[in-house]
């Protein structure tokens, strides 16, 4: 399996390498800092997987460049690790394509459960970020 890890931050893309190093065999990692850095790599069509972290000090995610990205990795799952629940940015990366989302709160093994849900085919959406989505609809109603 080959995965793209995206995050500014060294150590967390250290990390989330070493639990999936740990969890799946045969697994190749890139760790890039950014997606339009990730976005020149000339093979993209590699990755079965790309996890992207959103960070606190920058919590926009740049959906042109997203949207370039799926649209050259048509078979690539993609995974955002939210700062926080936020259910405005689940709905936008749901209906942008995103696979798989979960927050950079969650314990490790939701990456894994994430990642083996993800590629079953079935999207993913952590418990945080689904009961934060049902506490917003249900205040809407009233």
């Amino acid at each position: 399996m080959n995965v793209a890890l995206v995050d500014e931050h060294p150590v967390f893309r250290t990390g989330v390498r070493a639990l999936l190093k740990s969890q799946f065999d045969n697994i190749a990692t890139l760790e890039i800092g950014s997606m339009q850095d990730l976005e020149k790599v000339t093979q993209l069509e590699i990755f079965d997987i790309i996890i992207i972290g959103q960070s606190e000090e920058h919590p926009e995610i740049d959906y042109p460049v997203l949207k370039r990205l799926m649209k050259k990795n048509p078979l690539t799952s993609f995974i955002v690790y939210a700062s926080a629940p936020d259910q405005k940015l689940a709905r936008s990366l749901v209906r942008t394509g995103v696979k798989g989302i979960l927050t950079k709160h969650a314990c490790p093994t939701e990456l894994v459960t994430c990642i083996r849900s993800v590629l079953s085919h079935n999207p993913y959406l952590s418990p945080q970020m689904l009961a934060n989505l049902k506490i917003k609809e249900a205040n809407a109603g009233h």
